[in-house]
Formats: C-alpha cells, structure tokens, sequence
C-alpha cells in the first residue's frame, strides 16, 4: 500500500500543479475514498467472489483470504489516512471542496458491486454514489 506521506506529497502536488493552471472560475471536488472493507464483509462467503479477487489479484491487501482481521483493519485504516490527507489538502484551495467522507461512510449493499468483478459499482451502485457525491458538489447545492 502506498505510504500516507507519498500520498500526501503526490495529492499536495497535483493540487499545486491545479492551483497554478486551473482559470479563477474553476471549482475542483474531490471524493473521499470508498470504504473496501465493506466487500469483505459482504463477499466473504462467497465462492465467486473469493475466486475473482484471488485469479485476478483484486487488492490483495485486503480481499486476500489469507489476510487477518489485523491486515485488513489496517487497510480500513490506511483509507482512513488518505481521507484525512484528501480534506486536509483541499481545505488548503478555495476552489477544493472534499465530500466529507461521504463516499466511505456509504454502506453498500451486495446489488451495489459489479458481479464481474465484486470489486467496482454496479450500473445501480455508480448511479447511488453519483447521487451522493453530487449532493455534497459545487453543484449539487450542499
């Protein structure tokens, strides 16, 4: 997993690389990052999901079978850390409005992952998490 200074580093500099090139009018939202360990809790007992997350190497990290409580709450932790590092660093631009950790507080259901990969949204979970991440936009009047 990337370290939490990479990834601050990395954001703050890209935020910079914005903040130089983007006109004035410009508005910049950034999402929280979603909540993974929610796919373990649902998909653990099954057998396809299990067998594509292994065949395919889908954050092992995390979906590994072999992974403990211990390494997969470290992962939910890591998260946690760049969720802090994405609202720390926008707050820094006016133009930079963070979610609020509202993508990761989302709890999805099992209709919510995509069953080719029990790793992304599904058509109906990309349709909530828009809803969601829309509300708490620019635009969308939060």
């Amino acid at each position: 997993m990337t370290p939490v200074a990479d990834f601050q580093t990395q954001f703050a500099a890209a935020m910079n690389v914005l903040a130089n090139g983007l006109p004035s009018s410009a508005h910049v939202f950034v999402s929280s990052v979603p909540d993974v360990y929610q796919l373990w809790q649902l998909f653990h007992n099954n057998l396809a999901a299990e067998l594509v997350w292994s065949a395919a190497g889908i954050c092992q990290s995390l979906l590994s079978p072999y992974n403990t409580d211990a390494d997969r709450q470290a992962v939910r932790d890591r998260e946690s850390a760049f969720n802090q590092v994405l609202a720390n660093v926008c707050s820094q631009y006016t133009f930079c409005r963070f979610d609020g950790n509202a993508t990761f507080d989302y709890k999805f259901s099992a209709s919510d992952v995509s069953p080719l990969d029990y790793f992304h949204p599904s058509l109906a979970g990309q349709a909530k998490l828009a809803s969601i991440t829309w509300a708490e936009s620019w635009w969308g009047g939060s």
